[in-house]
């Protein structure tokens, strides 16, 4: 039964494509051409009555989301209507009707089925502060994690994942893995051709310095090894560096392919 219950988690990580940090969500919902479009959840209070520091937040993301939508309609020209189809969402926390059911509690976390992106702010907030002064460059790194799994949605590899699971359950946590480190890739892709980040060494030193803290063998320090391969699902801080750096440093969507390396 446990076996079973760790590899539904998985399948639905994976579904849902959770960043697996820490807070809540953001939905992007379906946009026009070239122009992701933001959306409140129920209840939330205009920009103008909100703190200086979900301000901040709200800009961050704001800006990230559209100049990765505006990069990659650019690298995929000819699919840039489904490129901006994703929409961002504000809430406190991912609640089970978010996804269908698929999953709860922290983000950000984009879901496949209704191409949204889900920031939690309370949540976000905090991560903001850890992150110290290197705050916009982590947010932005985790929404174009998150877009990267928008990028995987649309090249249709959810649907070759849940496959490979449904075939190999055993191998689940690993699939999910290279999954999650190929939109670490995607991410680092976006960045090398975004007109607002790519010629900042600043910009980049400071990413790299949050994939330092963002590993699971730092987010789950003190935890037997066996348990860090079951449910350390994005990668150590060295692999999550890597992939990101490999999007970085060339700019090629191929050398993202982290399931046909035998190391991602």
């Amino acid at each position: 039964m446990k076996h079973r219950s760790r590899i539904g988690s998985s399948v639905a990580a994976a579904l849902v494509g959770a960043a697996g940090l820490a807070f809540g969500f953001a939905q992007i919902g379906a946009a026009a051409a070239g122009s992701p479009s933001f959306e409140e959840s129920a209840g939330s209070s205009a920009d103008s009555g909100l703190p200086p520091p979900e301000l901040r937040l709200r800009a961050i993301v704001s800006r990230a989301v559209e100049d990765s939508i505006a990069t990659w309609s650019r690298l995929m020209a000819t699919r840039s209507v489904e490129v901006a189809s994703v929409s961002v969402r504000f809430v406190s926390r991912l609640a089970p009707d978010n996804c269908y059911g698929l999953y709860t509690g922290d983000g950000p976390a984009y879901c496949s089925g209704n191409r949204t992106v889900f920031v939690g702010t309370a949540t976000a907030n905090r991560l903001m502060a850890k992150f110290g002064r290197q705050a916009e460059a982590g947010m932005t790194f985790l929404i174009g994690h998150e877009i990267g799994h928008h990028i995987q949605n649309l090249n249709g590899r959810f649907h070759v994942l849940s496959q490979a699971i449904y075939s190999s359950p055993d191998e689940a946590p690993d699939y999910v893995r290279r999954f999650e480190l190929q939109a670490d890739c995607l991410a680092g892709v976006w960045i090398h051709d975004s007109p607002a980040w790519a010629t900042s060494d600043q910009f980049r030193a400071d990413l790299l310095a949050v994939l330092a803290d963002i590993g699971d063998d730092k987010l789950l320090a003190g935890q037997p090894e066996a348990k860090l391969r079951r449910v350390g699902l994005h990668g150590t801080t060295e692999q999550r560096t890597r992939g990101f750096l490999r999007g970085a440093q060339t700019g090629d969507v191929e050398a993202c392919d982290t399931f046909g390396v035998s190391q991602p």
